[in-house]
């Protein structure tokens, strides 16, 4: 069996933010990422400018060259935009001040597999690929880690932390156990699509349009630029088929916009839980999206790197001088939460 202080189930923003917090503190940390990185990964892969922030405040970096989409570099925040029939244009935000602090309106346009393995290789911390969580057993003193994949099959920790996103197995496992009793307020499917670029029609280089259409999906769809690519992204509750939603959309891109579209590359999908905030139990703890930490209309990356840094540090606080964890990220997390509060009430993501 193997052991360390501190095993962090994600290699996400979430995951290396946490591991670097951790390294920084002398704490033996392993992240355990279900794939192999770099790996695709269902997001805008736009970082707004709360997430510059941090990312120099923790890593002391920003996101480098190597990252960045070639072309399409930046999404100014006046760049995106809502648009609706008969009506046109209107602006659509998608960060606001966050303790009274505002933050850079020039977003970066990168690609998240690129970024997330940048970011956990600028953690410091190992990263155990292709290593698929499927239980623990947790007790006062440790949790017990099964694991299926590459490396042991069997870890032992101090403290498990799901950094695991929306769908995260680490919460799924202690809501079966019933110690998360929160009920999510609505579960949905996104869904991206790349085509090959032929032509923008009249959309705007380099922005980004939001639409609001019910034959489309229960969520906003999104369009914007990749390099030689338009991503496309819908959503929907149950039921919803989003493949088809994919073209109805690109249909509406043609006929509205004069959108011509090439050869399709490739889908992204995944699952978001719209529920309230749960920071786990005992030695198990959850940061990021697992822990339902979403900011306005979706946007997690900030949200991830923050929550995650504060964790590793409650863990490693709690390490050296005992105390109980979770409540100590509970605490140093309070304006976290806070602006998550603000965030939902201002919410302009679903349709219906």
């Amino acid at each position: 069996m193997e052991e360390h202080d501190v095993i962090i189930v994600g290699g996400g923003p979430a995951g290396a933010a946490c591991a670097k917090a951790l390294k920084n503190e002398g704490v033996d940390v392993l992240i355990l990422e279900k794939d192999k990185l770099p790996r695709y990964k269902c997001c805008s892969g736009v970082l707004f400018g709360q997430t510059q922030e941090l990312l120099r405040q923790y890593f002391g970096a920003d996101a480098p060259a190597s990252v960045y989409c070639t072309n399409d570099k930046i999404v100014e925040a006046e760049d995106i935009r809502e648009w609706r029939r008969g009506s046109g244009y209107t602006r659509y935000l998608w960060e606001i001040d966050k303790d009274g602090k505002s933050f850079p309106t020039h977003y970066q346009n990168i690609w998240r597999n690129l970024f997330d393995k940048w970011l956990v290789d600028k953690s410091g911390a190992p990263c155990r690929e292709e290593a698929r969580v499927k239980g623990f057993n947790a007790t006062s003193d440790y949790v017990t880690v099964q694991v299926d994949g590459s490396g042991a099959n069997e870890y032992r920790c101090k403290y498990l932390i799901g950094a695991d996103g929306g769908a995260s197995v680490v919460r799924r496992i202690l809501k079966a156990a019933g110690k998360d009793k929160t009920q999510a307020a609505a579960s949905v499917s996104i869904f991206q699509s790349y085509f090959k670029l032929e032509s923008l029609g009249t959309l705007k280089k380099g922005g980004w349009t939001v639409f609001f259409e019910p034959e489309i999906g229960e969520m906003l769809s999104c369009v914007h630029q990749k390099d030689g690519y338009l991503l496309l992204c819908v959503g929907g509750f149950k039921g919803r088929k989003l493949r088809e939603s994919v073209e109805v959309f690109k249909k509406l891109l043609a006929d509205e916009f004069g959108v011509k579209l090439g050869a399709w590359w490739r889908d992204e999908g995944c699952q978001m839980e719209l529920a309230p905030p749960y920071h786990g139990d005992g030695r198990v703890m959850l940061t990021g999206e697992a822990a339902g930490y979403i900011y306005l209309n979706g946007e997690g990356i900030s949200a991830a790197i923050d929550s995650g840094y504060r964790c590793g540090k409650a863990a490693a606080t709690a390490l050296r001088n005992g105390g109980d964890a979770i409540s100590l990220f509970c605490e140093n997390s309070a304006d976290i939460a806070k602006h998550l509060e603000k965030c939902i009430a201002q919410i302009h993501f679903l349709s219906v």
